[in-house]
Order: structure tokens, then sequence, then C-alpha cells
């Protein structure tokens, strides 16, 4: 045989053997690919694109209403002779209630219609209406009224404009100033940090508070060398932040030889040494740009502008109107692509509370006009829509900006209502308030209320107390596919009952939610998604919590990616990814048999988990979760008997496998990973990294052969948290 011909046979043998040793190996490849979990797809940005909301085609019925900046209340409201105002067309649309004409629009063409009243909804009015925007076109309901007339003038020795305003007049008077998108400040002092309260006396407390947090001090004594004589002082506020709250209250005497401040409505919360605080509205520090004054006592309003204005172009907007709308009794209305912005805030009076002390200074309770703050979550705080006793009401596609107060309540009584696609921003206090009452038997339940797919963001900047989504008293609610980010407190906050009283809240599903850069270093005791009281059938998953962060100072504590509070009991909370959180990515105060399984907490400032108090039952159960610390402790507060762990994955980036956790907080003694094992924990416990893509940079990707699915873990796509609208 030729050499060449042989070298050619031995070629094509080679070739063949090297052919079925790849079909071998592909066909192991798909063998063990049957018992192997598939790569999870876990991107750090979206698999899927977001879609753009679709406002549909403009289609006109017979009864179908027309309304534009440039019609006329005379006219009928046909497209070629429109109304001019949303409350002209109400009113017609409510003659059409017993014409039999089917479901109507009414249409409203480009353009701001400025409401100087709230525009009243009743069940008078008209039901199977939608009220919207022409396709593309921006259509606003607002609730200020324009300022013009600027001069030049000087203010503490800047530039700044000038303009008369009668405060006399029912609108002369507000709190809220808007330049285009932007709301503007009023000025503080001092202009950078906050001062420090010296002493609260408990002679200036109106009610003997056991707990200690609730004395209702209506006076506090300041360094006088941090206050001064201010021009007019009765419209200057001092803003003292303590725990979770903040509080707002007008001044009504103020010493500057002995620092005492007394004010004109008593704090809801003690108020305690070193608690921080500061003055606002004050006319002495008016000096940046972006800030404004009105001077009642002068009937002058001024601003100091940003570069390039000029008086003469300048239109600022006042909120005069701090409830656009309500609506009591009303059936099947929408609300279709309709901006609410621009509306005003105060701060409200009301009855003295029953608690308060009979044998307080008499010059205290003489100077005291107004009513506390809520002490929490800024529940108090009127809302710029409101309803009450409806039935399938929703707002799809609309937009809250700049808003006062708080923006959108479901009040008492409201059922099978929802918000969807909507966007939220520069909201004064809550953006959106789901307010129940806790009485089974009542007719003002409120059940069946969606929030879903909106965007949420900067909001509590009036109220820095205030929340995402605050839900009191109601059952069959889901509130999910949200972004929630930029706000000083919780996002979302889901229940109304301390302890393990029967309440009414139940069936609650907070699913899906991109949660982070809340609390901001600003107040304390906060979660991403806050809970009280039992809720046996509520369930929170597949939520993507990230950088919440509570004050660092003495007094601040709670920085948490999930807090189950006070009682929160038979919840289901599986599926949620918390990590880069101050304090822990869960915490626990007291509760009973909550099922915490299937979730990632990870690099969290003070440690992953934590339960803080012991009690005669069982805390909860924890099954197949992933805990990763970076010298930090894994569980918090541990003591024998407070809860069940199994099959958990533990890791700890700097120590390895040898974790650790701590007896009470993260400066308390030490508990080794044997120790633990003696007190009962750890059980079945998986030891191992579990091979994050790359958890440092919020990659969480875990691949495909990571131990942690040893444990019973199971992906879930957590890029699919969050809208699923682009905003």
């Amino acid at each position: 045989m030729p050499p060449v011909y042989a070298l050619y046979r031995m070629v094509n043998v080679m070739s063949g053997i090297m052919k079925v040793i790849a079909t071998f190996m592909a066909f192991l490849s798909v063998l063990f690919s049957a018992f192997s979990p598939e790569e999870p797809v876990f991107p750090q940005t979206r698999v899927r694109e977001k879609t753009t909301f679709d406002e549909g085609v403009l289609i006109l019925n017979s009864h179908d209403i027309i309304v534009s900046p440039s019609g006329d209340d005379k006219n009928p409201g046909t497209p070629e002779a429109p109304l001019r105002t949303p409350e002209a067309a109400k009113e017609k649309a409510k003659a059409l209630k017993n014409a039999d004409c089917g479901h109507i629009t009414v249409w409203f063409r480009e353009g701001v219609y400025r409401l100087s009243d709230t525009l009243v909804f009743t069940e008078e009015d008209l039901s199977d209406v939608t009220y919207r925007s022409y396709p593309n076109e921006r259509v606003a309901f607002s609730g200020a009224r324009e300022i013009s007339g600027w001069t030049r003038t000087s203010v503490n020795g800047v530039s700044a404009f000038v303009t008369d305003c009668d405060t006399s007049s029912p609108d002369g008077y507000f709190n809220a100033l808007y330049n285009g998108e932007v709301r503007l400040r009023r000025p503080v002092y001092p202009k950078t940090g906050e001062f420090s309260v010296v002493q609260a006396l408990d002679s200036d407390a109106l009610s003997a508070d056991t707990s200690g947090y609730f004395k209702l001090h209506a006076a506090f004594y300041a360094n006088p060398a941090d206050i001064m004589s201010f021009k007019n002082l009765n419209d200057v506020d001092v803003r003292i932040l303590h725990f979770w709250n903040d509080e707002l209250l007008p001044i009504a005497h103020l010493d500057t030889q002995n620092g005492r401040i007394e004010m004109q409505k008593p704090a809801s919360m003690t108020i305690c040494e070193a608690d921080r605080f500061f003055f606002e509205n004050v006319f002495e520090a008016l000096c940046e740009p972006g800030e404004w004054y009105l001077d009642r006592t002068d009937k002058k309003l001024y601003y100091i502008p940003f570069a390039g204005e000029t008086p003469e172009e300048t239109v600022l907007y006042a909120g005069i109107t701090e409830q656009i709308i309500t609506l009591d009794g009303c059936n099947n209305i929408n609300f279709e692509g309709i901006g609410f912005c621009d509306t005003a805030w105060d701060i409200h009076s009301g009855e003295h509370f029953p608690s308060y002390r009979t044998d307080a200074n008499e010059q205290l309770l003489q100077n005291i006009k107004y009513s506390p703050n809520a002490p929490q979550a800024c529940y108090d705080s009127p809302c710029a829509i409101t309803l009450t006793k409806c039935k399938n009401i929703s707002f799809v596609n609309c937009s809250f900006e700049r808003i006062g107060s708080s923006a959108l309540m479901f009040g008492p009584g409201c059922e099978s209502c929802c918000a969807r696609t909507c966007e939220f921003d520069n909201i004064g206090g809550n953006a959106v308030y789901i307010k129940g009452v806790n009485d089974k038997t009542s007719a003002d339940i409120t059940h069946d209320i969606v929030v879903t797919d909106c965007h949420i963001k900067t909001y509590g900047r009036i109220f820095n107390n205030a929340i995402g989504v605050l839900l009191i008293h109601a059952y069959n609610c889901e509130i999910s596919q949200n972004e929630i980010h930029d706000g000083f407190y919780t996002a979302i906050s889901s229940g109304w009952v301390w302890g393990y009283s029967e309440n009414i809240t139940d069936n609650i599903k907070i699913q899906n939610n991109l949660i982070y850069d809340i609390g901001q270093g600003w107040l304390a005791d906060m979660g991403g998604i806050y809970t009280l009281g039992i809720q046996p059938n509520s369930v929170i998953s597949g939520n993507v919590i990230h950088n919440v962060g509570c004050y660092a100072g003495s007094s601040g504590y709670g920085g948490w990616g999930i807090y189950l509070d006070e009682g929160s009991s038979r919840i289901t909370v599986e599926n949620n990814l918390a990590y880069n959180c101050s304090s822990q990515g869960f915490h626990q105060h007291y509760g009973e048999d909550n099922l915490i399984r299937n979730n990632i907490f990870a690099l969290n400032g003070d440690g992953q988990f934590r339960i803080t108090r012991l009690e005669e039952h069982n805390s909860l159960f924890l099954y197949s979760n992933i805990f990763v610390s970076d010298d930090t402790p894994i569980y918090l507060s541990l003591v024998e008997n407070k809860f069940t762990d199994d099959k958990n994955l533990y890791w700890d980036y700097n120590r390895g496998k040898k974790v650790f956790s701590c007896k009470d907080d993260v400066n308390s003694e030490k508990i080794s990973k044997s120790a633990a094992e003696r007190m009962g924990y750890y059980n079945n416990g998986v030891f191992a990294d579990p091979m994050f893509k790359d958890a440092e940079n919020g990659d969480f990707t875990l691949a495909v052969n990571s131990p942690a699915y040893s444990t019973g873990f199971k992906s879930w796509d957590y890029s699919a948290a969050g809208t699923l609208t682009q905003f």
C-alpha cells in the first residue's frame, strides 16, 4: 500500500473515531442535563424589554363629550364646539344619567385645567363613564394658580424677585409654590445639618404616657446660640426628627435667652434630648436659588431666581387646592391619561386628644391651636384624590406630580378599584393610601384594591414619614409589579393592628415589586416592606429590595429589607431578594408561624436575619434560604427556641464556612457555628459558597452547580420585579 494512501486511510479512521466520540459526548451532555438544574437567567438588567403603554385610538360615540382649554362651557361639548372645564363636563355627563346612552367618554384636549375648588363626584353623577385624554396629548388637572408681576429686589444680600400677594384672600396664603416641574423650597435654618434638642421637660408634656414614646411635648429647650428672633415668628415651623417620625410644628413663642421653644401644636411623640431639629420658612435664611418666602405681614412674595430667569418672564404656581377630586358613593368611573399636579398642603387643625392632661400648664394650652401630627406613616394626611364608598373606580396611565400632601386614597367602603400603570413623582405624603375600617360588620369595609405596574418615586417630600403604598384595614388586595424608590421611610406597609388582636387585614399579595433607596439615612425603624398584625393568607413574594438605610446616629436603627413588626403572623415570605440594607435583610419584631422560605438575604450591613422577641410559641419557619455575609452575623438576637430553621445555606465571604451569629446586636457576644447548632439552629445547613455570579455588584445569578440547590432552593427570575411598562 502506498504510504500516501495509508496515511489517507489513517486520517479517515481517526476522523470517524472523533465523530463517534463527539456524538457520545453530546449524548452524555443531554443525558446529564436531564438530571442537572438549568442555569437560571438572573441578569442585572431585564431580559425582557418593558412595554410602552398603548393609549389607543380616538373613537367618538354619539354621546361623548369634548373638553378643551380653548372651549366654552356654553358650548354643547362637540369636537367643533368643546366645553372648557372639567366641572362643566361632569355636569353635562350627569344630565345623561337617565338617557340610556351606554358607556360614554369625556375627552380632554391637551392643556392644563386649573381647579380653584375640589371637583366633587357623588352617587348622583353618571356611572359607566371614562374621563380621559385624547391619545398622545398631555392633559393635567392642576390645583395651583398663576403668580407673575415680579420686580427685582434684594433680600439678605442676594438678588431676588418680589410681587404683591394679598394674603387676606382665600387663596392668598399657601405653603406650596412650583416652578414648572420643580417644587420650590421654603428657606431652612441652619442651611446645612441640624440642631440638637438640649432638654424636654415632663412638665411641658400634655400626656402622661407610660410607654415613654407619646408624651405630647408642647415645648422643648434648644441651645440659645442656635436660635434667633425670627421675623414673623408665627410663620416659622420647627421640624423635629425622632425615631420613625418627623414633626412639622408651628412655633408659638421663643425665648432667645434660655432657648425655650413653645409650639402651636404638641409633638405626637416624646421629644428627647439630642433629637435633631431645624427651622423652616425662615425669612433670614432666604438666600439660595429656588427658595421663596411669603411675608403675610407685608403681603409680599419673595423668590430667589435660578440663573437666567427674568422678572418679566417668570411665572410661578401657588398650590391652593389640596383635594382636586373627591368621589363618594360612585360606581364604574374611569380616569385614563390624566395628570394631577401642583396641589396645596397645610398643617391641619383638629380636636385636642382626650388624653391631654387637665393639669397641664394653662398658658401652653392657650397657645395650642392644633392637634398632633400622625405618629406614624403620615396616615392622617389629606389626599389630592379621595374615594369613599366607591366601586369599580380605576386610574390608568395617570400621573401624580408635585402633590402637596398625599396623592390617591381608596378610602372606607371602596371595593374593586385600581391604580394601574400610573406614575407618582414628588409627592408630599403617601403616594397611594388604602384605608378601610377594622370592623367586619361595617358597610365601610375596603377590599379588592389593586395597585400594579406603577412607578412611585420621591414621596414624603413634605411629610418625611410617609409611605409609597400604605394599606390600613383592607383585604383581598394586590400590590404588585411596582417600582418604588427615593423615599425617607417604608416603601410598602400592610396592616394597622399592633399585636395579636383580630383584624380585617388578610389575603394581601405584595409581589414582584422593585424597591430601593429607601430611608436614605434620615429616619429609623423602617422596612422596604413592612407589616403589622395577623394576616393568615398574605404573601410577600418575588420582590427585590436593596439600599434601605436608617439614620446612623444614636437614635437610629432599623433599615430592614423585609420587616414583620408587632404581631405579624402566618404570612408567607418567599422568593425575595434583599441586599445592601443598613440593618438586616429580614427582621421580625414578634409574630407567630410565619413561613420564610426560598429567599436570598445577602450582604446587609448589620447582619442578615433577626427576631427581636422571644415568645412561648414558634415565631417562624425558616426553610431553604440563602444567607450571605461579609464578616457580619447571620442571625442576631439568637437564643434558644425562637424559631425553626432547616436546610438553609450559609456563607461568609470573609470567614468562609466559619459563619457566626450574635446573642444580641452586632457588638454582642459572638455565637460560633457549633454553638448555634447546640442551641438547635443551622439544622441540615449547607455551609458553602452559593456561587453567585457577582454579588458585590448586585448580580445574584447562581451557577448551575451551586450547592444552594441541595437545600431545595428553587431559582426564580428576580429580574421580573418592577414595572412592566416603560415610564
